[in-house]
């Protein structure tokens, strides 16, 4: 999702409401941060910088009446939805309060919640994105605005899913937008010649990150995604494998993540780096399959040694039965042909039990943990995230 200053900011001391509206919040276009408290939503008004807030007037505690009052104190700019399932002249009373303190108020919704009322409000409050200008991400790579979050890649292990391995995915902290997500990005870094750099800071960066790991007692593999417009230089798989050398990895650690555009711009080239690399046992992963016409081909013309499931289907696997007879044909597929599979989108205990029937390899997905710090990975190592559904 692109981080266009869309930032919700939701606090309610009902789990269950929390995630139907940032489910729904992330649909529409929202950044979400969800705070079951008063704390928490203190700390995320400080550190998120919301554009929009969802208040819960019946807190324990601390009310949102409260809250009201202390974000007018506060002078705070985002706008302020009231939530409650009190009579609508309660609910017209705070809103008039906020008012009165000077807040933004953007109305109220009456509980239950329901849908088509949640994404009209939603969608009436979003704001059009500012798209970022190569001078801006030149100066991101110049200023070391950029950073790394790491995404647990789980494998069934001794019967939980346990953290064998982490994505590294880009990030801009930007100064004026925030935490700006590589959809707003890569597609001008690509344009303009930037992804070079960019990849090369993943990977400088993840692989460092990745040795000090390491020397801290945790063994961890990592997964770069990489452009297709980088799988064109020869001498890429020496300077790779220089680098996991120079920080003491086994070339092994690494897999490379590419998309089946970059086998198809120009195949013998392509199929001259990917093998070499291969041979340097750095791992290839067909990525974003099941959304292209090609991919089928490069099974076997490519020397990939894993396939990755696009989220899309991840996504629908707890609600679609098409989604579960695609990704069960893929993961037999995948086996028949010697390849690992790794199933992205897994936000439901009932999706991750599936795919333990299923037999795929690898999982990602909010379900088993949001790409993170890097201080973040070691706890969920030591502590697996879910206890397997099935023996």
């Amino acid at each position: 999702m692109e981080s266009n200053g869309n930032r919700l900011l939701v606090v309610d001391d009902q789990p269950d409401i929390l995630d139907f509206v940032g489910q729904v919040a992330e649909s529409v276009g929202y950044e979400v941060r969800l705070a079951n408290d008063a704390k928490a939503f203190r700390e995320a008004v400080r550190s998120f910088r919301p554009s929009l807030m969802i208040l819960d007037l019946q807190m324990p505690q601390t009310d949102g009446i409260e809250l009201i009052r202390e974000l007018g104190a506060a002078g705070t700019r985002a706008s302020i939805l009231i939530s409650s399932g009190m009579d609508q002249r309660v609910l017209q009373s705070a809103e008039q309060l906020g008012v009165a303190h000077g807040l933004k108020m953007a109305g109220f919704l009456q509980k239950p919640i329901m849908l088509a009322d949640l994404e009209a409000i939603l969608g009436q409050h979003l704001q059009a994105p500012r798209v970022p200008t190569e001078d801006e991400l030149r100066r991101a790579i110049d200023r070391a605005q950029l950073l790394v979050h790491y995404q647990p890649k789980c494998t069934l292990a001794d019967g939980r899913w346990a953290v064998v391995g982490v994505e590294g995915l880009i990030r801009w902290e930007h100064p004026e937008l925030g935490l700006v997500y590589p959809d707003a990005f890569i597609a001008l870094a690509e344009k303009t010649g930037l992804i070079a750099a960019l990849t090369d800071f993943v990977l400088q960066e993840g692989i460092r990150q990745l040795s000090l790991w390491r020397a801290q007692g945790t063994e961890l593999d990592l997964s770069i995604n990489l452009s297709p417009h980088l799988v064109r230089e020869l001498d890429f798989p020496d300077q790779l494998s220089d680098l996991m050398r120079n920080h003491g990895l086994d070339n092994s650690r690494l897999t490379l993540e590419i998309t089946e555009t970059a086998a198809l711009e120009d195949p013998a080239r392509t199929r001259d780096i990917l093998t070499r690399l291969r041979v340097k046992s750095f791992g290839l992963s067909l990525d974003d399959f099941g959304t292209g016409f090609s991919s089928l081909t490069q099974l076997y013309r490519m020397p990939f040694n894993e396939l990755k499931v696009d989220k899309s289907l991840g996504m629908e696997l707890h609600q679609s039965s098409e989604a579960r007879t695609i990704v069960r044909s893929l993961v037999d597929l995948a086996h028949n042909l010697g390849l690992r599979v790794c199933t992205e989108g897994v936000e439901t205990a009932a999706a991750l039990q599936f795919l333990e029937v299923a037999g795929s390899d690898y999982v990602q997905g909010y379900y088993l943990g949001r790409p993170v710090a890097a201080t973040a990975i070691p706890p969920l190592v030591a502590r697996p995230p879910v206890l397997a559904a099935v023996g």
